[in-house]
């Protein structure tokens, strides 16, 4: 008879030290906040400065606020979905929702923002544009400078912190951190205030030869640029959303420890996948030395267990399996498992 295996006792997934740590201490949630209300009224006094002033750029900037802020929102989303225990239909946890929610951030700040600023751009390069005044508009650049700055300076802070506790500098934390919410805001800020920057030269560039070009351009520029940055965050979040390893250094760790335990004989596969930020399950398949008993290979792989989590923070679970390793014949036609 074969029992429901919805109503199997089941172990829940261990978590990461390094993902308990992140709990605890994390302003993540402060920082998407922060940049929430700053993007939501930096995109209203955009949107207003840029009617008053005929600006296709600053119009453009107004719909990179605007998509920044669903960004925030879906983040929010993120991090609340991922944060969702583990069931019988999702054994590992909601972890990767994080990716996905990020993912989908990435695609509307293209779709909103980089979109609207393209079609603003060519429907001012076909039509021209009139100015009008450029008061509001310099005082709203400015205004959304100071703001977005402000916004980038708390994502830094994080990153900083963060990056010193795993022993790493603030670039090759933010390069390799699985994190994606912090990635997400960090680069927008920045994308931000360079689009601000574009937004002052096309109306500068305006005013000084008397037509609208340099700032249907611009308008172009931010559009570009919005792109641009949501191509280069969907694309390590698709790895993670797949079933991404983890770096080669961190696998090589984690091989070290096994190859040294006294009770392995031989390593023969590793894996270590990330089930969500900051969240790896291993899986290794070793040859034990032929003479331990039962019990000293049990407490031998409770061991080892305990030496790869310390070695590498990210790993929230191991799976060893000791059971003999065969190729399968080559004339089945079945393809084998590479060995490690």
């Amino acid at each position: 008879m074969v029992r429901n295996p919805s109503v199997l006792p089941a172990l829940p997934p261990r978590r990461s030290s390094a993902a308990l740590r992140s709990a605890a201490q994390s302003e993540t949630t402060r920082t998407i906040l922060t940049a929430l209300a700053v993007n939501l009224l930096v995109a209203a006094a955009k949107l207003v400065a840029g009617l008053l002033s005929g600006s296709a750029a600053l119009l453009a900037e107004a719909g990179h606020s605007l998509a920044d802020s669903l960004n925030e929102v879906l983040l929010g989303i993120s991090v609340r979905r991922g944060g969702v225990p583990a069931d019988v239909v999702h054994p590992l946890g909601h972890g990767r929702e994080r990716f996905l929610w990020a993912f989908m951030a990435a695609m509307a700040s293209f779709l909103i923002g980089g979109c609207v600023s393209i079609g603003l751009a060519i429907r001012e390069l076909v039509e021209g544009g009139s100015t009008g005044s450029l008061l509001p508009a310099w005082v709203v650049l400015v205004v959304a400078f100071v703001a977005d700055g402000s916004s980038l300076l708390q994502s830094l802070r994080q990153a900083s912190r963060e990056a010193r506790q795993q022993g790493a500098s603030p670039r090759h934390y933010l390069l390799h951190v699985s994190d994606p919410a912090l990635r997400a805001v960090l680069v927008e800020d920045s994308a931000a205030l360079i689009g601000v920057a574009l937004a002052a030269l096309g109306l500068l560039a305006s005013a000084l030869v008397g037509n609208t070009l340099p700032d249907a351009l611009a308008s172009l520029l931010i559009g570009l640029l919005l792109a641009v940055t949501a191509f280069w965050l969907a694309r390590p979040l698709a790895d993670y959303l797949v079933g991404r390893s983890m770096s080669m250094e961190q696998l090589q760790r984690l091989y070290a420890v096994l190859t040294a335990a006294p009770a392995v004989e031989q390593v023969l596969a590793l894996q270590a996948v990330y089930t969500g930020p900051e969240e790896v399950i291993v899986a290794a398949k070793v040859r034990p030395l032929a003479s331990l008993t039962i019990d000293a290979l049990t407490r031998a792989m409770d061991e080892l267990d305990a030496a790869l989590r310390a070695a590498v923070p990210e790993v929230a679970d191991v799976y060893i399996d000791v059971t003999a390793y065969r190729s399968e014949p080559a004339a089945t036609g079945r393809s084998t498992g590479s060995t490690t």
